[in-house]
């Protein structure tokens, strides 16, 4: 089976309410689809391309016929976990965090023998207490770089004549310029091109591409933080409150605009992960990984 074929089933696996594994002695939640790979390295080369997963971290799960501890792999063994060992069982099992899937590639043995196969099982990506938004777009992305911190937050905020929400700024110092999926490209202050200041102090040029909403700093008006190769906006509708309680406001190319009452970084984590409406944005159409396109920041 090609990495083209593969693609499709699992899509079509994804896309499913629920997940059923064909294979008798495997239980629900996960779906193991059978090739013909003639060795895990070939496995692993069609898998790696399906999720074009060759410049990330491969894990081992199942070693020997054996659960290998990673912390982050499925649940393998035991009530409700992936089958191991003897007949029916997972021999080997690699393969990749993403987000809300695991992806895997792999040995179960039959009745008929060895039997290769590509595995994705689902797994609950959700918020723990006290862990921020930020946190989880790093582990969303694969994201392991130290923070940048490069940006003199007071001289922005200053620039703009307002405070910003907390979580974008997090963003911005965690992951510095880029864009996420090639999708979301953030404004940040000072990158050329992309100076969330220079967008905002232009915005009064423009204000009716923005109607029905005035343009900050007009009493509750929107000021754009994200912008996409798909031709939206990403706005947030300022206000007297909290700047950490602003809606954001999508505009599509049509000039509709829809809102979403959460803060920047829960927006961009559903963004690319959630599949329910009102989200369900194109990256989170597939079971495939999330990554950051980065920028340097500019010098602080």
């Amino acid at each position: 089976m090609d990495a083209s074929a593969l693609r499709a089933r699992l899509n079509d696996a994804w896309r499913a309410p629920e997940l059923h594994c064909p294979l008798l002695t495997h239980g629900a939640g996960h779906v193991c689809v059978p090739t013909d790979a003639e060795d895990l390295a070939e496995l692993e080369h069609v898998a790696a391309d399906v999720v074009d997963g060759a410049g990330l971290p491969v894990r081992a799960w199942v070693v020997g016929g054996r659960a290998a501890g990673v912390p982050d792999g499925p649940p393998v063994g035991g009530e409700g976990g992936l089958p191991i060992g003897g007949e029916g069982g997972l021999l080997e099992l690699r393969g990749w965090v993403l987000a809300e899937h695991w992806f895997g590639y792999g040995v179960t043995a039959t009745a008929d023998g060895p039997r290769r196969v590509v595995i994705l099982a689902r797994r609950a990506f959700t918020r723990p207490p006290g862990v921020g938004w930020v946190a989880l777009l790093r582990e969303a992305t694969g994201w392991t770089e130290p923070d940048r911190c490069g940006v003199d937050w007071a001289a922005t905020e200053a620039a703009l004549g307002t405070a910003l929400p907390g979580d974008y700024k997090n963003i911005v110092d965690a992951f510095g310029g880029g864009s996420f999926d090639e999708y979301l490209d953030l404004l940040v202050p000072g990158a050329l091109g992309t100076d969330l200041v220079s967008w905002g102090q232009d915005m009064a040029r423009y204000a009716d591409l923005y109607r029905p909403y005035p343009v900050h700093p007009a009493p509750g008006g929107v000021l754009t933080w994200g912008t996409s190769e798909q031709e939206l906006t990403f706005h947030w509708l300022t206000g007297p409150a909290d700047p950490d309680d602003w809606p954001v406001l999508v505009q599509y190319l049509d000039g509709e605009w829809q809102r979403f009452d959460c803060g920047t970084g829960e927006f961009v984590l559903r963004l690319l992960t959630d599949r329910t409406p009102p989200f369900a944005f194109p990256p989170s159409a597939g079971p495939f990984p999330h990554w950051l396109a980065s920028r340097e920041l500019p010098e602080g």
